[in-house]
């Protein structure tokens, strides 16, 4: 029985390889680095090494040039089993460091084994063969054989690996699927088989299916492997995230069809870890920052605040000019204490908010009371029959101060400015929104929302820009005091969170903007009386 020594810092890799020689009658050892396997071949003979070259720390041509470099190793054939854009280059850096095939992941099983057993029977018939550099290193070399169909073979060697391996045609048919994709969807082979790959892509995610249609159609218009995240929706009815990747594609010499092989992983775990990281990490650095800065501006200008009350009152005989630079020292003084409660906002994301009054009424009065002495033309547009849905007066008209207030600063002086705003009911079904919008910091699933679109035709901002203009102390405006510091739309974006919602945005360069509030709606009172 032959033995090989499989290496690679991905443990779903090492085990779907480990499946595939076991089952074929090798003896299989596993090393997740360059490092353990190195120790592992002084203590345990081999008779080849399959390796992964992207590895950290010592990658798969180091690996193998240091085998090479050993006289108690240098005899072991290579054969790297490796993801790559560049197949060209790597298989001439391949050619140099003494290994003897490449074999692109991801690869038929059948195809890879018939690489294993060429290079093992040439091994064989040479011997111990003698260090070969230069132009020998590249005699020994194997290429690739050409693609194998898969059958009832395959189907028994990867019934048991974590994942779905599968080989896609170009007329979108799925010549082969694994018995892996049952566990990962809940659907059988057959049935993936009847519903192509178009009808997998309807199950897909509605915000991740215009990514994944393009990746799809750059791997078979420029031959770019697919290397992608989405969002499936399983029989049961469940949404679970997916890794794919593939090979390029290739021409079946045996009946001129175009194919491509991939596999399809299930990274829901590492997904939702992911995220819950990344927002815990967030969260709490924004709420260190904001209370310390609380802490010690508020201390500071309640101080400053009061003196400057005192010698405003005791004034009277003083210079005019003087008493004019008090009474600015006083309002830039409330403004301050108003911009440290604004940061003060930001540390309260999780408290519960007190409702008490309806979304639509509040929009009305803030828009009317902004905007009546601004001179800019503005229209109000709320539907008679919109869903109720109850906010905190206080905080909401905030919020919405905070929007069109930068509508405001957006149009400017511009000819012909206008703000308009409307609120709307919003149903979205498990195929997403009714018109698809792809807006920038919202990704609401299927439910019944009351929605506030704020939009303006004023300078707009840069597409790259636009998520950015959520966060603390980011302005695409120039600093100036009388223009605010950069909060305002980031502590809206608070207030709506903390009522639940969600705040984005949609704008192009010169052709203005959208902020979009969107706010679950209180559905148990729909069918009473309004």
């Amino acid at each position: 029985m032959k033995t090989i020594l499989i290496v690679d810092d991905i443990k779903v890799n090492l085990k779907i390889l480990e499946v595939l020689l076991t089952r074929n009658g090798y003896a299989v050892l596993s090393a997740a680095s360059a490092q353990n396997a190195l120790l592992m071949l002084q203590k345990h003979p081999c008779d080849l090494v399959v390796s992964d070259i992207q590895m950290p720390e010592i990658d798969g041509f180091q690996f193998c040039r240091m085998c090479q470099l050993d006289e108690t190793l240098r005899h072991i054939p290579f054969v790297f089993y490796t993801s790559t854009q560049d197949i060209t280059h790597t298989r001439q850096q391949a050619r140099r460091v003494g290994a003897r095939a490449v074999v692109i992941k991801p690869a038929e099983p059948a195809r890879l084994l018939k690489t294993i057993g060429m290079v093992l029977a040439r091994a064989q018939s040479r011997g111990r063969p003698r260090q070969q550099g230069g132009r020998g290193s590249g005699d020994s070399y194997c290429r690739t054989p050409l693609p194998v169909r898969q059958g009832r073979h395959a189907d028994q060697v990867l019934e048991n690996v974590p994942g779905m391996v599968w080989t896609l045609e170009a007329g979108g048919d799925f010549s082969y699927v694994s018995p892996g994709v049952e566990r990962l969807t809940g659907f059988s082979v057959a049935r993936v088989q009847n519903m192509g790959h178009s009808g997998w892509v309807s199950r897909i995610h509605w915000s991740d299916k215009k990514n994944v249609q393009a990746a799809v159609n750059r791997m078979f218009t420029q031959r770019a492997p697919l290397d992608i995240v989405y969002r499936f929706k399983c029989r049961d009815g469940r949404f679970v995230w997916f890794q794919e990747k593939s090979g390029r594609l290739y021409e079946n010499q045996s009946d001129g069809c175009c194919r491509v092989d991939g596999v399809t992983m299930d990274i829901t775990a590492q997904m939702m870890a992911q995220r819950q990281r990344m927002s815990v990490k967030e969260q709490a650095g924004i709420t260190t920052f904001s209370k310390g800065i609380s802490h010690d501006l508020d201390n500071l200008l309640n101080g400053i605040t009061d003196y400057l009350q005192l010698s405003a009152l005791k004034s009277t005989t003083f210079h005019p000019d003087r008493q004019r630079f008090v009474d600015n020292a006083l309002k830039i003084s409330r403004r301050a204490l108003a911009l440290n409660r604004e940061i003060s906002l930001l540390a309260t994301i999780d408290r519960p908010v007190e409702k008490n009054a309806l979304f639509s009424r509040v929009v009305a009065g803030v828009v009317r009371s902004v905007l009546d002495n601004r001179g800019i033309a503005y229209r109000v547009d709320i539907s008679d029959d919109v869903w109720p849905c109850r906010v905190n007066t206080r905080l909401m008209a905030r919020a919405l101060e905070h929007v069109i207030v930068n509508a405001c600063d957006a149009v400017g002086r511009k000819r012909g400015g206008f703000i308009g705003v409307a609120v709307e009911n919003l149903h979205i079904d498990e195929n997403g929104p009714p018109k698809d919008p792809e807006i920038c910091g919202i990704h609401s699933g299927p439910g019944q929302y009351v929605q506030a679109v704020i939009r303006d035709n004023g300078r707009g901002i840069d597409a790259q820009a636009l998520c950015q203009v959520f966060y603390p102390y980011f302005s695409s405006k120039p600093r100036d005091m009388k223009q605010g510091v950069g909060l305002g739309l980031a502590v809206a974006r608070v207030i709506v969170l903390r009522h639940g919602g969600e705040m984005g945005g949609c704008a192009s360069k010169e052709h203005g903007t959208e902020i979009i509030i969107r706010l679950p709606a209180e559905t148990q009172t729909f069918t009473g009386s309004r």
